[in-house]
């Protein structure tokens, strides 16, 4: 009886692993984490420590990767892996599990180990990559296995344990599981990554701060009685800041004390400890949870008297005698319609904050509302744009909305047009003002900018037919280039030097695309072809 209980949990995990590394999303999380791992062994992006870098060896290039696994994945991964516990209630296959002698514990268990397969999967892959280099560009005449796997072992495993962990949790509590969950983790993710970087060793989760310290260290015995500064992100894209690194040094690796190696075994501790307060909220795929809709009243027909067979030909003798269905149609009523469900569902104080941003951007100075007030009022309505082009998929309306008079060239256009207005309402303000001011460089960016955000949303709402791929993708995008202000992504110009033509033209052929995409996957939706 064991024996078929851990038979049933095996095929459970491995089951739900083969189906999730086989999903176009695995693909291109990993496409990504591919590219991004391409800049880290370039040095597009590292860390600088003045004119003074180590030579590159096992335990810088393990080293390095493993803390940019940790870092990429603890966001990224956690989008990649969550929502197989909504899947399972979504398709009724949790009903299925639920019927069999899998306990709770048992089922949470096997979705952590699968989501911690997945993510060890891309670090594996990674890792790999990173051996490859190794071997290509060594400056140590030697290999070191040990010193190269130990930081991946000690460092990403421990943070993919409670990524995986964070993913069952947040697809577990009812509240957490859809976008209000998403940009919760993006913002909890991000402060424990920063605190990392600020010295802060028990939120360290990616293992910055043991990577910085431990190079320092390194450099201080190299170079007795030296200061340097510290630059950490995508330097090698920015020819003012990039430095050659003349002055080398011989890194031996993370000091892995006793101290050190409890420090990550905490995070593995947290893993369980999530896992443990995932199951109070476990309904075990009870229908009886799930909210009902409200009983309406039956509708009361009236009365038909019997009515003879020569009544019924004398009512209608000929079709002609059928009044035609007047098929006026108006733009003006269709974008508002799609506006009007865009905006439905809000609570009033979404909006009182929203009207609250509007007016900040009239009173602060210029300078604030720029850089601060300006990106709150474009994430705001993150959830209206994550809406768009997959309504009709998480409704099951696609059918009826398809047959409709020309759903392609009068719904699809009156989707992005809806968007782009909540768009151009979130950045009018500082157009405005930008135009007064006499900066027409920055009114036109944030113009452009909010075209590109409704045709991106509309874009991968209609490719995924989800709302997750376009908030994870946006918020990161948002964070890095308009809140960490890396001029290179930031789409609404908070600083002269994210304001460009070449970046502007860019995103004007990245909105053409865009709408491009969208259009043909839309017409696939309707037409087939």
């Amino acid at each position: 009886m064991a024996m078929h209980r851990y038979q049933l949990l095996y095929q459970l995990v491995l089951g739900d692993f083969r189906e999730r590394t086989r999903r176009y999303s695995y693909l291109l999380t990993m496409l990504g984490a591919l590219f991004f791992g391409y800049l880290v062994i370039t040095g597009k992006y590292t860390v600088q420590f003045s004119d003074y870098r180590s030579i590159y060896n096992s335990e810088w290039f393990g080293t390095m990767m493993a803390v940019t696994c940790g870092m990429m994945f603890s966001i990224a991964g956690f989008y990649l892996v969550k929502n197989s516990i909504s899947r399972d209630r979504r398709t009724q296959v949790g009903q299925i599990i639920a019927s069999t002698p899998l306990s709770n514990l048992e089922y949470i268990f096997a979705k952590f180990v699968s989501n911690f397969l997945v993510l060890l999967s891309m670090v594996a892959v990674l890792a790999v990559i990173a051996f490859l280099m190794l071997l290509f560009r060594n400056e140590s005449g030697s290999v070191d296995l040990w010193a190269f796997s130990l930081p991946f072992l000690l460092l990403s495993l421990p943070a993919m344990a409670l990524v995986a962990a964070a993913a069952v949790f947040f697809d577990t509590v009812k509240w957490l599981r859809g976008s209000l969950g998403n940009v919760l983790y993006l913002f909890m993710a991000e402060i424990f990554l920063v605190m990392g970087m600020m010295r802060t060793i028990s939120l360290d989760l990616a293992g910055n701060n043991l990577f910085i310290e431990g190079v320092k260290a390194g450099l201080a015995e190299a170079y007795p009685g030296v200061k340097v500064g510290l630059q950490m992100g995508f330097i090698g894209l920015v020819e003012d800041i990039r430095m050659e690194g003349t002055n080398t040094f011989v890194w031996k690796g993370i000091d892995w004390s006793p101290e050190t190696v409890s420090l990550r075994f905490v995070w593995i501790g947290l893993a369980i400890v999530v896992l443990l307060l995932t199951l109070p909220f476990f309904d075990r795929f009870d229908p009886a949870g799930l909210k009902q809709p409200a009983k309406r009243k039956k509708a009361v027909l009236p009365k038909v008297e019997n009515v003879g067979n020569e009544q019924i030909s004398n009512i209608v003798s000929s079709y002609s005698q059928i009044s035609v269905v007047d098929a006026a149609f108006s733009f003006v009523a269709m974008i508002r319609a799609e506006f009007s469900l865009m905006v439905k569902g809000f609570h009033w104080s979404w909006y009182l904050i929203a009207a609250g941003i509007l007016a900040a951007q009239l009173v602060v100075p210029f300078d604030i509302a720029r850089m601060y007030i300006t990106p709150l009022a474009m994430v705001w309505p993150l959830l209206i744009w994550s809406a768009m082009g997959n309504r009709e998929t998480r409704f099951g309306t696609g059918e009826l909305l398809f047959s409709s008079p020309m759903p392609f060239k009068r719904q699809f256009p009156s989707v992005w047009l809806a968007g782009l207005f909540v768009a151009l309402a979130a950045v009018g303000t500082m157009v405005m003002r930008s135009i007064i001011a006499g900066q027409w460089s920055y009114a036109m960016a944030l113009l452009i900018g909010a075209f590109f955000v409704s045709s991106l949303a509309l874009a991968f709402g209609t490719i995924s037919g989800s709302k997750k791929l376009f908030e994870v993708i946006y918020l990161m995008f948002w964070y890095v280039g308009s809140v960490d202000h890396v001029p290179v992504l930031d789409l609404l110009g908070t600083t002269a030097e994210a304001v460009t033509i070449t970046k502007m033209l860019v995103l004007g052929l990245l909105t053409v695309g865009l709408l491009t995409a969208a259009g043909m996957a839309r017409r696939r939706q309707v037409y087939g072809c």
